[in-house]
């Protein structure tokens, strides 16, 4: 893997990022690993959005499984205040016509904190467009509370830690010695970047797990194997279409859904795929159908600010680019 190691050395040398650990997989083989910096297979990293699958739209799905929810279901059903006819499709889609808003406000609650969602105005139609929304998923994980019964950190643990034996995977993770630090200050290593996130806790829909290459790696099998043993074939299927491909962006049931369109991959996987990426420098990308994965785990967010003062989340994803392609080239995809 040449490619993927002259790569690696420049990034370091350029100072995107500090510590990376990279592999690359397919079914139950494990291609190639390769790290820089102070990481192993066991090292913590702040998962920032991929949260939003290997969490939230897991427990949806399994929800979705049970019956206990379906994509029909609005927001009403369970806050029967709402005003707004939002759909739980149009949540896993990011078709809610709701973008990204900061929620650290006086009186915003982690009990409260669906209601206030609700009250913040439309930036576009609901499903009008694909928009982003990080307070989509922080309602649809309020949601999975009412549910389940439960926190969304304890169904986290009793729903899919448990069924899928993660080791080390966890919202407000307990050790934080082998932990990469997400943020500036050492005191702030092991405590979640997302602020939206920290200011209700470290527990949300949007973002807060930390996890592994290890932990990651069963996460992954658990795609290959169509959703098992989460949630059945026939439900994995309903969830890696795509929902919106007459929109700006594709999106499945949760899942961002590659194609051309989509860049960060660069050209490795085929239009289909599936995955989501992180903002703290994180992504995880398998495609399904021919067994092909890969895992990045990185500081490239705070090591770019580190390197200019400010952030440029465009280096970020230029380098899951990078990483990707030169993937390609050592495989001669």
């Amino acid at each position: 893997m040449k490619t993927l190691e002259f790569c690696l050395n420049n990034l370091i040398e350029q100072k995107t990022v500090q510590n990376i650990f990279v592999r690359i997989g397919k079914n139950n083989e494990i291609l190639y690993d390769t790290y820089r910096g102070k990481v192993n297979e066991t090292t913590l990293f702040d998962m920032a959005s991929v949260t939003k699958i290997m969490a939230t739209t897991s427990l949806a799905l399994i929800a979705l499984d049970k019956g206990w929810l379906s994509l029909e279901n609005t927001v009403k059903d369970f806050y029967p205040d709402c005003q707004k006819d939002i759909t739980i499709f149009n949540l896993l889609t990011h078709t809610i016509g709701i973008g990204h808003k900061s929620l650290n406000k006086a009186g915003n609650t982690y009990d409260n904190i669906a209601e206030k969602i609700l009250e913040i105005p439309l930036d576009i139609s609901i499903g009008e467009n694909v928009l982003y929304s990080c307070p989509g998923f922080i309602l649809l994980g309020k949601i999975l509370e009412k549910v389940f019964g439960q926190r969304l950190d304890n169904a986290f643990d009793n729903l899919i830690s448990k069924s899928l034996e993660l080791q080390n995977t966890s919202f407000l993770p307990k050790y934080k010695e082998n932990c990469v630090n997400a943020n500036l200050k050492e005191e702030k290593r092991g405590v979640v970047n997302d602020y939206n996130c920290q200011y209700l806790g470290g527990v949300a829909g949007n973002a807060g797990l930390f996890s592994n290459v290890a932990d990651i790696t069963k996460y992954v099998q658990c795609l290959l194997n169509k959703g098992m043993p989460l949630f059945r074939e026939k439900i994995f299927d309903k969830a890696v279409q795509n929902y919106t491909a007459d929109k700006d962006k594709s999106r499945g049931l949760g899942f961002l859904y590659v194609d051309k369109r989509y860049e960060q991959t660069g050209g490795l996987f085929q239009d289909g795929a599936i995955g989501h990426c992180g903002h703290t420098g994180q992504s995880i990308f398998v495609d399904y159908r021919t067994g092909l994965y890969v895992i990045i785990l990185s500081d490239a967010t705070i090591s770019t600010i580190k390197k200019y003062g400010q952030e440029h989340y465009d280096e970020v994803m230029n380098m899951r680019k990078e990483l990707h392609s030169a993937i390609r080239q050592d495989l001669k995809l």
